[in-house]
C-alpha cells in the first residue's frame, strides 16, 4: 500500500482546506485581535507621554531600583508593577515613545489573552465566546486607561490578575485542586501589586462563586459547604490582604507618600454614582461614548448627548430583562457586577470626588477594569458554563423555537455591526484628542537642545516653562527634574548641587537653552563710571528701585574686581557665598526672599571690588542680541 493509500481521507481534505477555515474559532480570535491592535496602534502612534509620564520617569532615573522604591504609596498607589516598569523605561529609553507605545501594545495582546483564557475555561471553547471576547478587546471603555502610560502601567496589569484571577478561581471551584487555589492566590498578589484596587475582587469573587456554582442553593448550607470545601483559597486571600495592608501602611508612612481621602458629601456622591453607572459605564458597554471633550492637554472624557444615553439605558434595560425572562441564576451575575461596581465607585469617591468632583466620573479610565467582570455576565447571557445543564428557562426555548434561525442570525450580526461601528466612531473621536498633545515638540527640541550643550554649561533651575506638568506637581515641575531621564549623569550632578553661576542658561517655551537674564526689580544706575557702590568694613548694600516681595528670585549683582574674591549675597533671610573672579563679571544665584536691597558682606578689606548693577527678579531667556 502506498503512502498516499493509506492516510486517511479526511487529512487529505484538512490539508487541502485554507489555514484559517481549518478552524473558524482561531480564526475569529486572531480576527478581533488584529483589529484591536490596529485600532490601539492608530490611537497609540499619534499620541505622546503626558503629565505623569514625566514625573514617573523622573522619579525612577532617581532611584535604585529596590525595596524602598517599588514599594513607596504615591499619592495613596500602590504600584510596584508599574513602578518596576518605568525604572526599565527609563534606564533603557528614556522619553522613547516608541518602545513605550510598542510595550503598551504588547501587554494589550497579553492581557487579552488572559480574558480569552478566563472565557474558555468559564463557557468552553465555542463560537459564542468571541462576542463577549469582541466586548472586551473593542470598548471603548478602556483607550483611556489603555493608551496613557500612567494609566496603563496600573490599570493592565490589574486588568491581568482580574482575568487570571477569576480563570483559576473558577478552575479551583470546580476541581478543588491545590495548584488553581495556589494560582489564583498569586493572581491576587499580582493585583495587590498593580493597584490597591483589586481588595473589591473579593467581595465580587464571593458573590461570583456563586453565580458559577449552578449546584449551589442560596442556602446557608451550601453555601458553608462550598466554603469548606474551597476554604485553601480564601485563607489564602486573607494571609494576601494582610500581608498587603502591613506593606502598603509602611510604604504610606515613607516620604513622597501622600493619599487624598476625604468621603464626599452626599450631592457629590449622587451625582458620581449617576454620572458613572448612567454617562459612562452603561453607554461605554453598547460601545459608547458617542462624544468626548478634552481633558488634560491630550486626553478626553464622556461627552455623549443625552438622546444617545437614553437609547443606551433603553438598550441596556432590554438586555437585562430580557436576561431574567430566559437564564437561570443570571440574577447572581449581575450582583457580582453591581458589587464590583459598587467597590470601584465608593473607592473612586473617596479618593477623587471630593477633590475633583462628580466630573471625575466621565474619565472611563476609573472603571476600565470593570470591562472583565462585564464581560463574564455578558457570556452568561449568552451561554451556559462548562458544566451547566440547566441554563435556560422554559420561556428561552420557546422563544428559540419560534424564531426562525435566519433571522436570529440575521438580527445578532446587525446587532453586533452596529456595536462595532459605534465602538470605531467612538475610537476615531477619542484619537483626535490623544493626538493633539501641543508639547511634543516642546519634548523633543528640549532632548535635542540639551544634547549639544557643552559640558561646563550652567543651567539655572526654573519652573518648566511651558503647562507640561504644572504647580500641581511641585518639584517634578522644574527643569532640573524634569530634564533628568535624558541628561547625562554629569549634567544632573551640575543640576542638583550648582549654587552660582557665571553664564546661566534657561529653558524657553521653545524647548532651546538660550542665555539668561532677570526680568524684575533693578538697582537704579550707578553714580558714575561702572561702579556705583564700593563696600566699607567688607559690606556693600545695593539699593533696588522697589521692594521685591518674599519669592523664589534669581538674583544678579554685576561687579568690577581687582582680583579673585569671595562674598556672600543676601536677599531678605537667604543668602549664598559666591566667587568674584578677576575683571569685569557678573553673577547669578537662586535665592528664596525680599527687601528693597542686596546686601552683600564677608568681603576681605582688601578685595578690590566695586558693583555697578544689580536685579531681583525672574529669570527668563534674553532676548536676541
Amino acid at each position: 500500500m502506498t503512502t498516499t493509500e493509506a492516510r486517511p481521507a479526511h487529512a487529505s481534505e484538512d490539508e487541502q482546506t485554507p489555514w484559517l477555515l481549518r478552524d473558524p474559532i482561531r480564526t475569529g480570535f486572531l480576527a478581533i485581535m488584529a483589529l484591536m491592535v490596529a485600532v490601539r496602534f492608530n490611537i497609540l502612534r499619534d499620541s505622546f507621554f503626558i503629565t505623569d509620564d514625566f514625573m514617573l520617569q523622573s522619579r525612577a532615573v532617581e532611584h535604585e531600583l529596590g525595596w524602598d522604591y517599588l514599594t513607596r504609596v504615591h499619592t495613596g498607589h500602590f504600584e510596584p508593577i508599574g513602578f518596576g516598569f518605568m525604572w526599565v523605561l527609563t534606564k533603557l529609553a528614556p522619553w522613547n515613545w516608541t518602545v513605550a507605545m510598542l510595550a503598551m501594545l504588547v501587554a494589550q495582546v497579553l492581557v487579552a489573552v488572559l480574558v480569552w483564557r478566563m472565557l474558555t475555561r468559564l463557557f468552553g471553547r465555542r463560537a459564542l465566546i468571541l462576542v463577549p471576547f469582541a466586548l472586551y478587546c473593542l470598548t471603548p471603555l478602556t483607550m483611556p486607561a489603555f493608551t496613557w502610560l500612567s494609566a496603563a502601567i496600573i490599570w493592565l496589569p490589574l486588568t491581568a490578575a482580574l482575568a487570571g484571577g477569576i480563570a483559576n478561581h473558577v478552575a479551583y471551584l470546580r476541581s478543588g485542586r491545590w495548584e488553581d487555589a495556589v494560582w489564583t492566590i498569586f493572581w491576587y498578589c499580582f493585583g495587590l501589586a498593580s493597584f490597591e484596587k483589586i481588595v473589591i475582587f473579593l467581595p465580587f469573587i464571593a458573590v461570583l462563586s456563586l453565580a458559577v456554582s449552578p449546584t449551589v442553593r442560596l442556602t446557608a448550607r451550601d453555601i458553608l459547604r462550598l466554603l469548606r470545601r474551597t476554604w485553601l483559597v480564601w485563607v489564602g486571600y486573607a494571609v494576601a490582604s494582610a500581608a498587603y495592608l502591613v506593606i502598603y501602611l509602611d510604604g504610606s508612612s515613607r516620604a513622597e507618600a501622600s493619599a487624598n481621602l476625604e468621603v464626599p458629601s452626599l450631592g457629590q456622591l449622587t451625582d458620581f454614582v449617576y454620572l458613572s453607572l448612567f454617562r459612562t459605564m452603561i453607554p461605554g458597554a453598547l460601545g459608547g461614548p458617542w462624544d468626548w471633550q478634552a481633558a488634560s492637554y491630550a486626553g478626553a472624557m464622556v461627552n455623549s448627548p443625552r438622546f444617545f444615553d437614553w437609547a443606551c439605558w433603553i438598550v441596556f434595560a432590554a438586555v437585562v430583562i430580557v436576561s431574567f425572562l430566559t437564564r437561570r441564576r443570571i440574577g447572581r451575575a449581575w450582583l457580582a457586577l453591581l458589587v464590583y461596581l459598587g467597590g470601584s465607585i465608593a473607592a473612586l469617591a473617596v479618593g477623587r470626588v471630593a477633590y475633583s468632583g462628580p466630573l471625575a466620573a466621565l474619565e472611563t479610565r476609573y472603571l476600565a477594569d470593570a470591562i472583565v467582570p462585564l464581560v463574564v455576565v455578558v457570556g452568561m447571557c449568552l451561554m451556559a458554563l462548562e458544566n451547566e445543564t440547566d441554563a435556560w428557562l422554559p420561556q428561552a426555548r420557546r422563544w428559540l423555537t419560534a424564531i426562525p434561525q435566519q433571522t436570529l442570525v440575521w438580527t445578532s450580526g446587525v446587532a453586533c455591526a452596529v456595536w462595532l461601528a459605534l465602538a470605531l466612531h467612538s475610537a476615531n473621536g477619542y484619537a483626535s484628542f490623544s493626538a493633539a498633545n501641543p508639547y511634543k515638540e516642546f519634548v523633543e527640541t528640549t532632548r535635542q537642545s540639551l544634547a549639544t550643550l557643552p559640558a561646563d554649561a550652567q543651567i539655572f533651575d526654573t519652573p518648566i516653562p511651558v503647562d507640561l506638568l504644572g504647580p500641581l506637581f511641585m518639584e517634578f515641575n522644574t527643569v532640573s527634574r524634569f530634564v533628568a531621564p535624558v541628561a547625562t549623569a554629569e549634567q544632573r550632578e551640575a543640576l542638583a548641587t550648582r549654587e552660582t553661576f557665571t553664564e546661566p542658561l534657561v529653558l524657553a517655551p521653545d524647548g532651546t537653552f538660550q542665555p539668561l537674564e532677570v526680568d524684575g526689580f533693578s538697582s537704579p544706575p550707578p553714580f558714575e563710571g561702572l561702579c556705583g557702590w564700593q563696600p566699607e568694613d567688607g559690606q556693600v548694600s545695593v539699593p533696588l528701585t522697589d521692594t521685591a516681595y518674599e519669592w523664589p528670585w534669581a538674583v544678579r549683582v554685576g561687579y568690577l574686581a581687582n582680583g579673585p574674591a569671595t562674598g556672600t549675597i543676601h536677599l531678605g533671610e537667604d543668602s549664598q557665598e559666591v566667587e568674584f573672579t578677576e575683571g569685569l563679571g557678573e553673577v547669578f544665584v537662586p535665592l528664596v526672599g525680599g527687601g528693597s536691597e542686596i546686601v552683600i558682606d564677608g568681603l576681605a578689606p582688601d578685595a578690590g571690588l566695586c558693583f555697578g548693577d544689580a536685579q531681583v527678579g525672574t529669570p527668563r531667556p534674553a532676548p536676541p542680541e
